[in-house]
């Protein structure tokens, strides 16, 4: 992992352009270095050398120099036009690594060179520090030393992917500060997952450090492992914030300590090398506490953040948990306020929980010795300004200083805060259209009307939009409006005017997109960032334009991740990739994945090609699983899982199920009397899928193993209703080895994402306590089991009584487990605060998936009963809400229907009735409608009405012009079957705005009439471009159209056609084309039946069984539910068994009921799951319609740097290096 993490960054480095070093093929040709010994004793950095060798002649385009000895020099030339820097010339680097005496002494050199040699050089050093780190508590180190090897770590930090990383197991406060610091740097970079990883962890230190107690304790313990020589069993006790070294053992002997600004080197001769003679042992692993002998508990409140931790803790304070902000003592809180350090903690960021907040906000205000200490020391607050409630007060200076702070806010009355602030911020302007105005509005200018944005003069918007940078969201109209005044009617612009234009690039027409050239563009840090914000059909037409300009190979490799994933098999295959290399560092989709697998490696792969693979790695199929690991199952299952995020859950069961297979030929009973080190070495993502009567029969003697696999485990890839699930917890349970009524809250929480599968009946045996602080824990599981849900809302009732009754603070503690039941969250009563509570629940609760995922892997409450209540608090002003239907007429007393109203309501406008709608005025109609036209499931009553209100507003439906139907969305479709064909359909990008809404099949088929007649184009004239954009809308080809699509075009845009659903009877005929096109299906590969999504579902009953079992798990999982029964049914057992889990779920009751018992039998087999479908279906709730809240795939890693991989020698090398 080393190797491969230093290779990754190593590429990064050429992909941003930096200076390839040239090296020495063999560094003892040089007369300063000596060769005595090399074999046996070789530097860690000889490996430099190689990875710089091994990247591809084509990456480094290196130019050999006449005038220069190759063998003790080096430059950089990637291109004919740089010139390497004169005074760098005479430096050879693989002199200086050989001769220097330790690795922060190699990094002090690498700091002091250049730009150019410094990425490459740092590439390589950032894995072998961060590891250091870890071998090493850094206490016989000095500050300047470990300062050293934390700077050379960063890269690596800047680029590990999710899940997990490894942090150092033991640290003391001075260097504690240190990595906080480094840390708080990558912050922007890491994943959710990570940054809660390393607040957990940096609290952990602090506990030990400060209070010798520890936050994870509990009864259980590792056994002691027997050391070589006698050591000490704990530290001594220390004082808060005191500081100290572990004990030295007899005769041990640590650095002297350093003269102030000495920095002593290691006696070495001229041209020794760092390697110790023949016979001389590698210096012992400095003394560790003793980890085996845990720390006492933390008391449940410690207070821990006091004014030096919270300085330290930076950014990682933005996503603090409730209970430790409940802990902030409030002097000291108000003493960081008004530190340096305060305004960097809260800033960049990203939008905070509103929970927490709300609750700093409220801190803070309450420690404020004068009343207007807040107010004026407004400009100190980040991402806590998102929380002001008390905008009215100020006036327009402080009103700019607060919408400044507003550009990360998440929370939903945010926007009514920002309105608020510019409407004080206007009314002092002279001049609405001065670009003064503009600067003074910062994030609010988002708020003004496409009207307004249009007042102003090119150069003043062209300068708000580079301040305000490519994070901050544009209206559709309004992008619009920015792109018309700014490339002012041009049909062809530049890159660098595309690229001006930010994120309101979403308002360029696909036609202008088409003809933009690579110029400006390529390369630009800008493309990624601009083209994420495009719509399919924009970044289409975009590379239509690029590739008239550049050839696929060159394309390919400079294209973002956000394009690449667009890009055809077809330019793939013209781009003729040949090498692993060439694929490294990309964001390739599966059908990408599985073509360049097959291409590249055929049907032939070894380990060392599977740890390049990276995200490729989606695209391996079971069975070259399955063949690499007869060269080593555990090799296998360790490569397989070092990038869990890009694997499938088939790809994971098929990897378990080789390894537990190889392992049990290794020896007979593997598991009924494994080991620690061999169950350390199991991958936890594995481990899970063991099967139940294995994971019963584990030896207690790896409990402490066991523990720590789960408290890191992600069950997202097990099954709900797998048996492994209860198994699994039981056996944790049993590890703690106490009765549930003796467990302490340590205990219980030591279960990780255990504690979310526990049986309410087993939470009612635990102490009152720890129940309260359980059932808080529960609050925070992504999933909890269905069968759990109805006695767990009643073991919510007998705690804490009826949720009617319970307090704001309950509500925000416990706020997601009230979902478990709709009819309580529908029968809360009237509270001054039950709205912004709720509001603050409902902006905290994950974003749903997309696409939905299957209920057997993905299944939370239905949320519309909380929307409901959202609305009904919203729209009256009645104290007592009585439980209604979704769209039933609200008691009289209720909110007028004004355009701030419905703004703020927004999605949840589709509970008005259409009796309150008809209210609306014209007036109303005609300022909200934007709004109104984002909603996607009216009912079709409602949609009578607006259809009424919009011809009120603009007339008739032939008088309408396309700008108007652009704004009405989804009203649009109130339209009749005769009025829809007029609607003036003339542009691409307005039918794939459209295409968003809930459209019926007469519907699009009038849609397509009405757009084909107004292109004057022929079906067989459309390019890949327009078939795009499309969408569903293609849905309304008939026959003979379908059957003139243009070959050419049907290849390129196949992937985004697969995607629509459409009627069977249509999906035949795409798929008759696809046959055409693609020749039949036997033929298909995983790529080819991967790419046509959809169209999948259209096979014959003859041509579905004709397809290769190893197709079957490259099917999209939207296309399974859409295949008729009988035609699943004709699969053998062998094919649904390939289905894999992924795909095993999305079977439907009616499919699975045509199906015969050997055949269920193999479904089952492929979720991973023998269960009973119809027993299965009689356990849903029936009051909870499904609803999925998202779940991350895949599962932590077992290290990120997994020391494991590598040869222990090497590692105690690199420590002897370090010393």
């Amino acid at each position: 992992m080393l190797i491969t993490s230093s290779c990754f960054l190593m590429h990064g480095c050429y992909a941003t352009g930096h200076l390839v070093p040239m090296t020495m093929d063999n560094p003892f040709n040089n007369s300063g270095v000596q060769m005595e010994d090399s074999m046996s004793s070789p530097n860690p950095l000889s490996h430099f050398h190689s990875l710089l060798t091994s990247l591809s002649a084509e990456e480094t385009d290196t130019y050999s120099d006449t005038d220069m000895d190759s063998a003790s020099h080096f430059y950089f030339q990637p291109n004919s036009t740089m010139k390497y820097p004169a005074s760098d010339r005479e430096w050879n680097v693989t002199e200086r690594m050989w001769n220097c005496s330790s690795l922060p002494s190699f990094i002090e050199h690498m700091r002091n060179s250049s730009a150019g040699p410094q990425c490459f050089l740092r590439a390589f050093i950032a894995p072998l520090s961060w590891v250091a780190l870890m071998m090493k508590g850094g206490d016989d180190m000095e500050p300047e030393d470990y300062g050293r090897l934390v700077w050379a770590a960063k890269p690596l930090l800047q680029n590990m992917p999710p899940p997990q990383m490894t942090l150092p197991p033991w640290i003391q406060n001075p260097h504690l500060e240190e990595m906080m610091k480094m840390l708080g740097e990558v912050f922007g970079s890491l994943s959710e997952e990570q940054r809660v990883q390393i607040r957990e962890w940096a609290k952990e230190r602090v506990a030990q450090n400060n209070y010798n107690c520890s936050h994870t304790a509990a009864a259980w313990r590792p056994r002691p492992i027997p050391e070589q020589k006698p050591a000490p069993t704990h530290r001594p006790e220390q004082k808060p914030g005191q500081t100290h070294r572990p004990a030295q053992e007899p005769g041990q002997t640590h650095r002297p300590a350093r003269e102030p600004g000495q920095t002593p080197k290691p006696k070495q001769e001229p041209g020794q090398t760092l390697r110790p003679e023949v016979g001389q042992n590698w210096p012992a692993r400095p003394p560790q506490p003793d980890m085996t002998v845990m720390p006492s508990p933390c008391p449940p409140r410690l207070l821990w953040l006091k004014m030096d931790v919270m300085k330290m803790m930076g950014p990682f304070l933005s996503g603090l948990p409730m209970d430790d902000i409940q802990t902030i003592p409030n002097d000291q809180l108000c003493q960081f306020f008004h530190s340096p350090q305060f305004p960097s903690s809260f800033r960049g960021v990203g939008g905070l929980p509103p929970l927490q907040g709300r609750k700093i906000l409220q801190k803070i205000r309450e420690c404020s010795q004068k009343r207007d200490d807040l107010v004026q020391n407004l400009d100190r607050l980040g991402s806590l300004a998102c929380f002001y409630d008390d905008a009215p007060t100020l006036n327009s200076s402080l009103s700019r200083l607060l919408l400044s702070q507003l550009d990360d806010c998440s929370n939903s009355g945010v926007n009514k805060l920002k309105k608020k602030l510019v409407n004080t911020v206007m009314s002092s302007s002279v001049d609405d259209s001065s670009p003064e105005l503009l600067r003074a509005l910062g994030p609010g200018v988002t708020l003004l009307s496409p009207f307004h944005l249009s007042q102003f003069s090119p150069d003043a918007l062209k300068d708000t939009l580079m301040s305000l940078g490519s994070e901050v969201k544009w209206g559709l109209t309004q992008a619009k409006t920015l792109a018309n005044k700014l490339l002012q009617g041009k049909q062809e612009v530049s890159g660098k005017e595309l690229m001006s234009l930010g994120s309101a690039v979403t308002g360029v027409t696909s036609s202008v997109l088409r003809k933009v050239k690579s110029q400006g563009l390529l390369g630009n840090e800008g493309l990624d960032m601009m083209s994420q914000r495009m719509t399919s059909l924009q970044r289409k037409s975009l590379l239509e334009g690029l590739l008239g300009d550049v050839n696929a190979s060159e394309l390919i490799q400079k294209v973002p991740a956000s394009l690449l994933s667009s890009l055809s098999l077809t330019t793939l295959d013209k781009a003729n990739l040949t090498s692993l290399d060439q694929l490294e560092g990309k964001q390739w989709t599966r059908a990408q994945s599985a073509f360049l697998v097959r291409n590249i490696l055929g049907k032939k792969m070894t380990l060392t090609d599977m740890r390049k693979l990276g995200s490729a790695m989606q695209g391996v199929a079971c069975e070259m699983i399955e063949k690499v690991a007869e060269s080593g199952v555990m090799e296998m299952a360790q490569a397989v899982t070092e990038t869990p995020r890009w694997l499938s859950k088939t790809q994971v069961c098929c990897t378990a199920q080789s390894l537990f297979a190889g392992l049990e030929k290794k020896r007979a009973g593997y598991f009924n009397n494994i080991t620690d080190t061999e169950l350390e070495e199991i991958p936890t993502l594995l481990l899970l899928h063991l099967p139940a009567e294995k994971i019963a029969s584990l030896p207690a003697s790896v409990c402490a193993v066991f523990m720590k696999k789960m408290k890191e485990a992600n069950l997202s890839s097990l099954p709900l209703t797998s048996c492994s699930r209860p198994t699994l917890t039981n056996r944790a349970l049993n590890c703690l080895g106490r009765n549930m009524s003796k467990l302490s809250s340590e205990e219980v929480l030591s279960l990780g994402s255990l504690l979310c599968e526990l049986a309410p009946s087993q939470m009612s045996l635990l102490a009152p306590e720890v129940l309260n602080s359980t059932v808080q824990a529960l609050a925070s599981c992504k999933q909890i089991p269905p069968r759990h849900w109805r006695a767990l809302f009643q073991l919510l009732n007998d705690t804490y009584g009826d949720p009617s009754d319970w307090t704001a603070d309950t509500i925000k503690s416990l706020g997601p487990l009230l979902l478990l039941d709709d009819s309580a969250v529908r029968s809360l009563r009237f509270k001054s605060w039950l709205k912004e509570t709720l509001s603050d629940l409902m902006d905290s609760l994950p974003s749903p998936p997309v696409p939905t995922p299957p209920q057997e892997f993905s299944r939370g409450p239905d949320l519309s009963a909380l929307r409901w209540k959202l609305f009904s608090l919203s729209t009256s002003t009645s104290e007592v809400m009585p439980m209604r239907r979704r769209r039933a007429v609200l008691p009289q007393g209720e909110a007028g229907l004004t355009v701030s109203l419905l703004e703020e309501l927004g999605g949840a406008n589709v509970y008005w009735s259409p009796a309150q709608l008809s209210k609306m005025d014209v007036a109303t109609i005609t300022a909200a409608v934007e709004t109104l036209g984002e909603v996607l499931d009216y009912s079709a009553e409602q949609l009578v009405v607006l259809r009424e209100k919009a011809i009120q507003a603009w007339g008739p439906v032939s008088g309408l012009n396309e700008s108007q139907v652009l704004r009405l969305g989804c009203v649009s479709q109130g339209f009749n079957l005769t009025e829809l064909p007029s609607l003036p359909f003339s542009s691409l990008d307005t039918l794939e705005t459209l295409s968003r809404c809930s459209w019926t099949q007469p519907q699009r088929e009038a849609v397509w009439r009405g757009f084909v007649e107004r292109i004057n184009k022929t079906v067989g004239e459309l390019g890949a471009v327009e078939l795009v954009g499309l969408d569903q809308f293609i849905c309304g080809l008939n026959t003979e159209e379908t059957g003139q699509l243009n070959t050419d075009a049907f290849r390129e845009a196949v992937q985004s056609v697969g995607e629509v659903q459409c009627p069977l009877a249509v999906t035949e005929l795409l798929k008759q084309r696809a046959v055409a096109v693609f020749g039949e299906p036997q033929g298909w590969t995983e790529a080819r039946v991967n790419s046509l999504g959809n169209i999948m579902a259209g096979l014959s009953l003859s041509e579905f069984p004709s397809l290769s079992p190893s197709a079957f798990s490259f099917l999209s999982p939207t296309s399974v539910p859409l295949i008729p029964p009988d035609r699943l049914s004709a699969l053998s057992t062998s094919q649904l068994k390939a289905l894999g889990p992924d795909n095993a779920a999305m079977v439907t009751n009616a499919q699975w009921a045509v199906l015969g018992e050997a055949q269920r039998a193999a479904l089952g087999n492929a979720l991973g799951v023998a269960y009973d479908r119809v027993a299965y279906d009689r356990a849903e709730p029936t009051t909870n319609p499904p609803s999925n809240l998202p779940q991350l795939s895949g599962a932590s890693m077992l290290g990120t740097l997994g020391v494991g991989v590598f040869m222990q020698p090497f590692l105690f090398l690199l420590l002897g290096f370090v010393l």
